[in-house]
């Protein structure tokens, strides 16, 4: 039986952080054994706020509002609002879905029997970029409906000052484009026009000005798409002087840490007495040992206490076993240099005594049957921060704003 999450007292800010250490998991090979999920979904934050793993399409960000309009423009009551909202949104999917062989599309396989829909998807990032202005979950939503009806009610007719002081409430920004005619019966499409793309770059800068996402957005360059790490864009002079060394925290976290996950990868081919994923292992510590070399100074001058601070602003719980596990590590890694850590004592100790501090009796390196089980190859990955989701967006909105205002593609 798939397992699922039930929420019934929680802040957004806990539900995003749950959820984004759930869709981490959802990425190829970014299985944590070392419990620094936290880390890297911090620094994913910062950079790219708005975004997750397993969004897919710019589009998204402008169908889901569309729709939930469209719900308050029919007043559909509270009691009734989800279920209703739940079949617009499979419809709108099959939409999108009929003759369209474009990438990252809702349903394409799992029809309607799609469990987590785009809007359970995109909420925490239509409220980061200021598109929601409703200030909880989706439940709440729902809930508020009736009452957010008859407050609208008794404010008809009012004007709109600048301030919107005098504006009837509303749940959405209110310069949200208007959707394409005969919305959403027809006339959907997963391209962006250029003023949908013109509004989510205007979102982005306007909510998240010093992030990577909003530089990038500015930017509108294609060639920044083919960076391979998000610190390879450290760069450009766009990027301001704290963000760039934020990107050279992230860096180096990242690459340290990487290492920490091949030595224990090392230590249970080892006890498993599996040559050849011992000597795959041993040979991706050496490739390891190449990127070490190649930050240079700025390991040798580097220290994660910059990593903490971003923990900090960016509201993820930072345990004291943590801190000291990746600080401890990056001492052992100066001391015996990126070619020592894989015999070292010192080194393997730590990851030992981490992964056993994290599983206890279900560690792989003190349970037999646990590690019987083991496949060869587990948490291996670089870091990437969400990256690979932001290219998608940004790529799509490049194209948007690429268009003509008369071009007929739309979202």
């Amino acid at each position: 039986m798939a397992s699922t999450l039930t929420w019934l007292d929680y802040s957004e800010r806990d539900r995003r952080h749950a959820m984004g250490v759930i869709d981490l998991f959802r990425e190829t090979g970014t299985i944590d054994e070392l419990g620094l999920a936290g880390v890297g979904s911090s620094f994913s934050d910062l950079f790219f706020p708005g975004t997750s793993t397993i969004q897919t399409r710019a589009c998204y960000f402008l169908l889901v509002p569309w729709l939930f309009l469209e719900l308050e423009g029919r007043k559909v009551k509270s009691s009734e609002a989800r279920a209703r909202f739940r079949r617009a949104e499979r419809n709108l999917n099959r939409q999108l879905c009929h003759g369209n062989d474009e990438p990252g599309l809702f349903g394409r396989v799992a029809g309607d029997a799609l469990k987590r829909l785009p809007s359970d998807v995109y909420w925490g990032g239509l409220r980061s970029w200021g598109i929601l202005t409703f200030p909880s979950h989706q439940w709440a939503y729902f809930r508020s409906l009736d009452e957010f009806y008859r407050r609208a009610s008794r404010f008809r007719g009012a004007s709109r000052d600048p301030e919107g002081r005098s504006a009837p409430p509303a749940n959405w920004h209110p310069n949200l484009p208007k959707p394409p005619s005969a919305f959403p019966s027809a006339n959907v499409n997963v391209a962006l026009r250029r003023p949908d793309a013109e509004y989510l770059r205007e979102r982005i800068q306007a909510r998240h000005p010093e992030s990577l996402l909003a530089v990038l957005a500015g930017r509108a360059d294609r060639a920044d798409l083919e960076a391979g790490r998000p610190w390879e864009l450290a760069v450009h002079r766009e990027v301001p002087p704290g963000l760039r060394d934020q990107l050279r925290d992230a860096q180096c976290f990242a690459v340290c840490m990487q290492g920490a996950a091949f030595v224990y990868n090392l230590m249970l081919a080892e006890l498993r007495q599996h040559e050849e994923w011992t000597e795959n292992h041993r040979g991706n510590l050496e490739e390891w040992a190449d990127k070490v070399d190649a930050l240079g100074p700025d390991l040798a001058n580097w220290k994660p206490s910059g990593v903490w601070l971003v923990m900090k602003a960016q509201g993820w719980p930072l345990g004291s076993p943590t801190q000291t596990f990746v600080e401890r590590w990056v001492e052992t890694l100066k001391q015996d240099g990126p070619r020592g850590v894989a015999d070292s004592n010192n080194a393997r100790t730590l990851v030992r005594d981490r992964e056993v501090q994290l599983k206890r009796s279900r560690a792989r390196l003190t349970n037999p049957r646990r590690l019987e089980l083991w496949g060869g190859a587990s948490g291996t990955w670089l870091m990437s921060y969400r990256w690979g989701s932001a290219k998608r967006i940004l790529k799509d909105i490049f194209d948007g704003l690429a268009r003509s205002e008369g071009d007929a593609g739309n979202a």
